[in-house]
């Protein structure tokens, strides 16, 4: 009796026919430097991290930059990083200490939000750690997306064009400086607005040492 001859499929290259929203879920979930590190898994991934729709740039971050000696070229590596970003872009959390301040300026700054301003940024995060208090650009007031954000050690000053977050839902803010009477007016303008977290705001009552911390939630209305 003669055999038959089988014929074996090969086997299925999962990682490489990984739909992109799946790929989009599991770069987000990973360190920045370790999503780009996924272009060497196959040729079907070597652009795959352009996927990205989450970034964070903490303190870890500048760990891994400084064991490479690269915190000097900070900015730039951002920056290079935004321009091949294809889609939407979610959620950006930016830590600035000293160190890496000396290695950007405010215009870079400025450049990172207006290029999420046009991403549809939802979660945003800006802390600076130590040095002069950060400029927060104009563009910022027009990520009108946002329904989270949290800042620290900034100046907060809305242009007079703007017009509130109409989507926000939390707010934090630690160590920023901006002015008495127009704080309320900004609180007026997030309608949706349910937590509202402050530390240590300079100007927002007379003696500005004084730690100060309030929680506000505000009940749904249907």
């Amino acid at each position: 009796m003669a055999c038959k001859a089988f014929k074996f499929a090969p086997p299925k290259d999962v990682i490489s026919s990984m739909p992109d929203n799946v790929a989009t879920h599991i770069l987000d979930r990973l360190p920045v430097q370790d999503a780009v590190k996924t272009s060497i898994l196959s040729r079907n991934w070597r652009f795959k991290w352009t996927l990205l729709s989450q970034l964070v740039f903490d303190e870890n971050f500048l760990k891994y930059l400084a064991k490479r000696n690269g915190v000097s070229k900070f900015g730039r590596i951002i920056s290079r990083l935004l321009l091949h970003l294809k889609g939407t872009i979610t959620k950006f959390v930016l830590s600035i200490d000293k160190r890496s301040y000396s290695a950007l300026d405010d215009e870079d700054i400025a450049y990172w939000i207006l290029f999420l301003s046009r991403k549809g940024v939802e979660d945003l995060t800006i802390t600076k750690t130590n040095g002069e208090a950060l400029n927060l650009p104009a563009h910022l007031f027009s990520c009108l997306e946002l329904k989270h954000l949290k800042l620290r050690y900034c100046f907060f000053k809305p242009p007079t064009s703007f017009h509130g977050f109409p989507k926000l839902l939390n707010l934090e803010l630690d160590l920023l400086d901006f002015e008495t009477d127009k704080f309320g007016e900004f609180i007026t303008q997030c309608p949706l607005l349910e937590i509202l977290n402050m530390r240590n705001q300079h100007h927002l009552l007379e003696t500005s040492s004084m730690d100060y911390y309030f929680s506000v939630r505000q009940s749904k209305t249907s």
